[in-house]
């Protein structure tokens, strides 16, 4: 069910190495249930739960997510309904459609994204 996308990194004793790059969950399928993870996703199907990683989110156009996003960073373009907590960046590109709350340090909106709810920006201290 979960893609992985794997490259390859080479360490100082030039021993390459596989290294999980990202988890892809592909168009055309749904998923339900909560995903956490310490590697960057990408949502291009119907996904219905929560999704936290300490890496970058991004939702394709043809992603949507019913659940709250928690990431460092995100990447949207497709439809979100429910939170998004990314702590470093967020960018919104046409035709994004967010129902719900924001709470980023950085964001850009593309003119033509809907955003149903309220965004607040982190400051630092």
């Amino acid at each position: 069910m979960f893609f992985r996308k794997k490259k390859k990194v080479r360490y100082e004793s030039d021993e390459e190495v596989q290294v999980d790059a990202f988890i892809n969950l592909p168009t055309k399928t749904t998923i339900t249930g909560d995903l956490r993870a310490e590697r960057a996703v990408r949502v291009d199907c119907d996904f219905k739960g929560n999704i936290v990683t300490t890496e970058r989110v991004v939702i394709s156009r043809e992603g949507r997510v019913e659940g709250n996003v928690k990431c460092s960073s995100a990447l949207i373009s497709g439809r979100v309904r429910g939170n998004i907590v990314a702590l470093e960046a967020l960018t919104l590109q046409v035709p994004a459609h967010i129902k719900g709350n924001i709470l980023t340090k950085n964001i850009y909106i593309e003119p033509g994204v809907v955003i149903d709810g309220v965004y607040k920006i982190i400051e630092d201290k």
